[in-house]
């Protein structure tokens, strides 16, 4: 798909205004520990003899740098990951990424949040994250009804919605609305700003502000232009979410990039003060006096990462997944990466410690503290040497902007540190964290697990490359969900060859007139499609919300923005169709239960093609165990499951920790940013 040129120079007139905006805040040297540490490449003694791997395959092998957080639950929502066949209760700031599935239940709401694009879920919707890349945020929705709402569109990503009927391609940043009715076999999509590609078989049409479609069929599609419709609960609920977004986001900009997930709660959960040495400094407001982050939480199973950080403060996914943690007097402060790269996502930036004297007579534990200014967070996963470069150079502060961009931008293995010697962490004697090796493995919340570790102990405790037990099903499937879809079955994709069926040429025909509506003008009052069950209209139009007129892809500003206040779930959703109530005691599917016939896949229509499915998480543990206990698996070692061969070893072996140095109250002064040396 052609990336029309508007959309190229917005994104690069922004990124430039945001860069000068922030130039004069950003402090030097931020990468001097970095440096510091003598980081290998992966082109030799950290591969596995007879194990060859270039750059480039290297680099495709790598994690995704973003996720889709859980960010709103409003009622009853459930997740299904990816790796079982579980629906369990969703949480607010799990991560979510390709193959996993969401559920929202009669009269519930959720959001996820990712880059610059949020999608807003309506009652009695199931929603798959079909792909979760550096490229390609791609969803399928089986039924009911989403906005897409995206404040800003890379050029060089496609962000795309399946449903049975068409695949809806985001062409300009905006509010796209898609419902899809089950019962009718019908997709209706309307664009209150933007614009999206729709296609089908035998359909391409763009679609604009103000214009609404309903499609129906599949081989070939059949199209009809609509008129307007009208405001419904989950209408209410993404203009709530805007409102609080804008007025959260404007005062953010200065302190933090616009790609962090989850940087919109911070002004209403926490101060920001500007340190001379690490600038833009975030501390949280209502925690308790002995709070330190990393503390009030589980810990999950999260492939390819594996051991991921849910923390349970409606705040708490930007802090613990970007950026480092400092401790100063009583307060603890998180520290925002440079601004001026897109940052990388960890799934949690700690150290793991361990061995048999921290808890004597108690049995082994687990443990951790954050990383402090400057630390060097070394992955327990694969990843390349670029990786590791951009992970870090994304979320340690620097005011070197251009030695920032220069680390990001290295494509090929070419950077390693000069120096060396010992690591002294900051934050290992303030804000170590214990728990029983069971509790951790099974994904246990924290704060009723933690233990008491000896300082002398933890001490001489050994820096580990990753916790030493293989993780439980129950770091996956948490709480038992309160809500399952009208079909358990995974929807399906009706091709993996990519839009090779799209015909450019095709003329489709459309019946009806098409709408010519105004676009500066409010959005169109929606009236319901015929066939489209719980979306009976409401007797209120839209008074009084104007479509702000924005230039394409900047955030829309509202002149009086309101103050953020908590989601409430008070959207007054349309009454359940018969027999079909809010459930208020699922049972567990760990229970007993009617066994069901076993529905046929439903198919989805899309364009662009998903990674492969993950293997199992049974599959995956069982070769984490024999391999080596607590450690994720590689790409390669993945890819041999899903072709039910020998796992194998892993492609790299572990990234070496530097030599841990007697705890000290804090690093020496910082230098002149070290020298970058090229091999």
């Amino acid at each position: 798909m052609r990336i029309p040129l508007h959309r190229r120079l917005s994104r690069v007139s922004m990124r430039l205004r945001h860069a000068a905006c922030l130039g004069a805040v950003v402090t030097g040297a931020a990468v001097v520990l970095l440096m510091a540490m003598p980081m290998r490449a992966q082109d030799g003694p950290s591969q596995q003899p007879g194990e060859g791997e270039d750059q480039g395959q290297a680099a495709q092998a790598d994690p995704p740098s973003q996720v889709a957080r859980v960010s709103v639950v409003v009622g009853n929502v459930s997740v299904e990951p990816a790796s079982v066949n579980q629906f369990s209760a969703a949480e607010v700031n799990y991560p979510l990424t390709t193959g996993d599935r969401l559920y929202a239940d009669v009269g519930a709401n959720a959001e996820l949040q990712t880059d610059q694009l949020a999608v807003r879920l309506g009652q009695q919707t199931d929603l798959t994250v079909t792909a979760m890349t550096d490229t390609l945020a791609q969803f399928g929705l089986a039924q009911g009804g989403v906005h897409l709402r995206s404040y800003s569109l890379d050029p060089d990503g496609t962000v795309e919605l399946d449903t049975p009927n068409v695949a809806v391609t985001l062409l300009q940043a905006g509010d796209v609305r898609v419902d899809v009715d089950p019962d009718s076999g019908t997709t209706t999509v309307l664009v209150d700003s933007g614009e999206v590609q729709v296609d089908g078989n035998g359909l391409q049409q763009v679609l604009e502000a103000g214009q609404r479609m309903r499609v129906g069929g599949s081989d070939p599609v059949s199209a009809q232009w609509l008129d307007g419709a009208s405001l419904d609960g989950l209408d209410r609920f993404s203009m709530d979410r805007d409102v609080l977004y804008d007025s959260s986001t404007a005062g953010e900009s200065q302190y933090v990039s616009p790609d962090t997930i989850g940087a919109g709660d911070l002004a209403s959960n926490g101060d920001w003060e500007t340190d001379s040495d690490e600038g833009p400094v975030w501390y949280p407001t209502g925690v308790a006096v002995d709070w330190q982050p990393y503390s009030c939480g589980r810990w999950a199973w999260v492939a390819p990462w594996g051991w991921t950080w849910v923390d349970c403060a409606p705040w708490g996914f930007a802090p613990f997944h970007y950026g480092r943690w400092e401790h100063r007097g009583r307060r603890w402060g998180w520290i925002p990466g440079p601004p001026v790269v897109r940052p990388v996502y960890s799934p949690a930036l700690v150290v793991f410690v361990g061995g048999d004297r921290l808890n004597p007579g108690g049995g082994p534990v687990t443990a951790w503290f954050p990383l402090g200014p400057r630390e060097p967070y070394v992955p327990w996963y694969h990843a390349s040497q670029r990786y590791v470069n951009r992970v870090n150079v994304s979320n340690i502060y620097d005011r070197n902007t251009e030695q920032v961009r220069n680390i990001y931008d290295q494509r090929t293995e070419v950077a390693a540190y000069a120096g060396g010697g010992e690591r002294v962490y900051a934050n290992r004697p303030v804000g170590t964290v214990a728990v029983p090796e069971s509790a951790f493995a099974a994904g246990r919340r924290v704060g009723s697990s933690m233990v008491r570790v000896n300082p002398q102990e933890l001490a001489a405790a050994k820096v580990l490359p990753h916790p030493l037990v293989t993780p439980q099903r129950t770091m996956v499937v948490a709480a038992p969900a309160r809500a399952l879809p009208p079909h358990l079955t995974r929807p399906t994709l009706a091709t993996t060859q990519g839009d090779s069926r799209i015909r450019p040429s095709a003329r489709p025909v459309i019946e009806g007139s098409q709408p010519n509506y105004q676009h500066e003008a409010a959005p169109i009052a929606r009236q319901p499609a015929e066939g489209m069950r719980n979306q009976q209209p409401v007797p209120q139009q839209r008074p009084g919300y104007q479509q702000p007129v924005q230039q394409q892809g900047e955030r829309p500003g509202y002149q009086q923005p309101a103050q953020p206040e908590p989601v409430r779930p008070n959207y007054q959703h349309e009454a359940a169709p018969a027999g079909r109530q809010p459930a208020e005691a699922v049972r567990p599917q760990s229970e007993a239960a009617p066994v069901a016939p076993a529905a046929p896949p439903r198919m989805l229509y899309n364009r662009a093609v998903p990674p492969a499915p993950r293997p199992s998480f049974e599959e995956q543990q069982r070769a984490i165990q024999s391999i080596d206990p607590g450690r994720p698996l590689g790409p390669q070692q993945m890819n041999n499951l899903r072709q039910n061969q020998p796992v194998g070893p892993p492609q790299q072996r572990e990234m070496p920790h530097p030599p841990v140095g007697a705890p000290r109250p804090a690093p020496a002064p910082r230098s002149a940013p070290p020298t970058v040396v090229h091999h």
